[in-house]
């Protein structure tokens, strides 16, 4: 990596602080992987910007089919590595497991079990940031994928920021998720 494009990040304690607390919540699933916004009104907000402005962290909205929507903060997909190259680690303790819970699959069709494995698959891959491109679904039947967002198996998320490149998506909920992992379809 060419460092002398970039002059090297001057960041303070409270933005190490920040980052750290933005990390601390990218293993909670209730909150989407990110800090939500109004746990961010603690710190300045000159703070987040200048954190936004050096592509460390990004603006998500994830909202729900009732309407609802949350907005937070998580890191970039870069972030993570340019600090590291600083000499900067913010990772901690692993994931923690989750606890089994009753048969929650209901009536869903084949297909539709088949596009939440599908969605799993394409939010993994690196370049998608964790969410699957909202233009990806055009290939589904459009009535089994609101079906699954009516359902709650699937939220919509819109992400903000400059290194964002898919800024509009959808990722599963931790019902799909223990679904798929119940018929085998995830590890």
């Amino acid at each position: 990596m060419d460092t002398s494009a970039h002059p090297p990040l001057q960041l303070s304690p409270e933005h190490l602080q920040v980052l750290k607390d933005i990390r601390r919540f990218a293993n909670i699933r209730r909150y989407h992987g990110m800090l939500p916004e109004k746990h961010a009104l603690i710190y300045e907000q000159g703070v987040l910007d200048f954190l936004q402005e050096s592509n460390l962290v990004e603006t998500g909205t994830v909202v729900a089919q009732c309407g609802a929507h949350m907005t937070g903060y998580r890191l970039t997909e870069g972030a993570r590595r340019d600090l590291r190259d600083m000499g900067i680690e913010l990772d901690g303790a692993p994931e923690p497991q989750e606890l089994p819970i009753e048969d929650e699959d209901g009536c869903l069709t084949n297909e539709q079990i088949e596009i939440l494995a599908d969605l799993y698959h394409i939010s993994r891959i690196k370049k998608f940031g964790g969410i699957t491109p909202k233009e990806m679904l055009d290939e589904y039947d459009k009535r089994d994928v609101k079906l699954l967002y009516e359902l709650g198996y699937i939220l919509y998320i819109k992400l903000k920021g400059k290194a964002v490149k898919h800024g509009k998506g959808y990722i599963l909920t931790d019902q799909s998720l223990r679904l798929l992992r119940r018929l085998g379809k995830v590890a």
